[in-house]
């Protein structure tokens, strides 16, 4: 089980680590979360700054305790991270069930509101908070260097893709209304345009016949201008 704590404090490392750079980044960063807080309805009746700085410096501490080198610093990091993340879940399933279209600022800037998914990541990461946690406490034995490396690295791409999670949902998503219906026959129109020359340069060189070498006949004929219809008629021979 040592791999998996290893494995845990990776990915959770890297959550909590994007998450409280997103917000303390700088002012600009920090008032757009405190607005997200008061959009979201966490403190209805009092000011949201503290609330949003509380939470950010609990962010900032379970980081610090998941790359402390102890067994009860990584069970401590694994337990705050999964209260908080619990309050995360709890404030995110409140704002879906009212129907708000709250933007999620948990990795920064995003226009995606909030929705069912981000409730399932909360819970996925407490799952993965919770065992890491217990298997931190129960002192199992120690991980080899290249178990321990495969593991480390196994979290950090897992966390990555957490934090990616509404970029990857954009990326995937159907990019338009008709994105589902049924893909159009180009040919269906390209036919046309395959007689549609040929029959004009017919009538042009039609026209053009008409006009230099050919001449009205009897009953609607086309005679051509350089023969004689009645050739040898009225001729006597020489």
């Amino acid at each position: 089980m040592q791999y998996f704590v290893i494995a845990s404090r990776a990915l959770i490392g890297v959550v909590f680590l994007v998450s409280f750079w997103s917000k303390a980044r700088g002012r600009a960063a920090f008032a757009a979360f405190v607005d997200s807080v008061a959009a979201l309805g966490v403190a209805p009746s009092g000011p949201t700054a503290p609330v949003a700085g509380a939470v950010v410096a609990a962010e900032g501490a379970i980081w610090v305790l998941l790359v402390t080198p102890s067994d009860e610093a990584t069970a401590a990091g694994l337990s705050l991270a999964a209260v908080l993340l619990s309050a995360f879940a709890v404030v995110i399933a409140r704002s879906v069930h009212r129907g708000a279209r709250t933007s999620c600022r948990c990795f920064g800037a995003t226009t995606v509101p909030l929705g069912p998914r981000h409730v399932v990541r909360n819970v996925f990461l407490i799952a993965v908070c919770v065992g890491g946690a217990l298997a931190a406490l129960g002192g199992t034995a120690k991980a080899t260097a290249a178990g321990g490396a495969v593991a480390a690295v196994a979290g950090l791409i897992l966390g990555a893709l957490v934090t990616l999670l509404d970029d990857l949902a954009a990326l995937f998503a159907p990019t338009g209304p008709h994105a589902d219906s049924a893909p159009r026959r180009p040919q269906a129109h390209a036919r046309p345009r395959k007689h549609a020359r040929p029959q004009a340069h017919t009538q042009l060189t039609r026209g053009v016949h008409a006009g230099s070498d050919q001449r009205p006949g009897p009953r609607g004929s086309t005679v051509h201008a350089g023969s004689d219809p009645h050739r040898g008629r009225g001729q006597t021979p020489a």
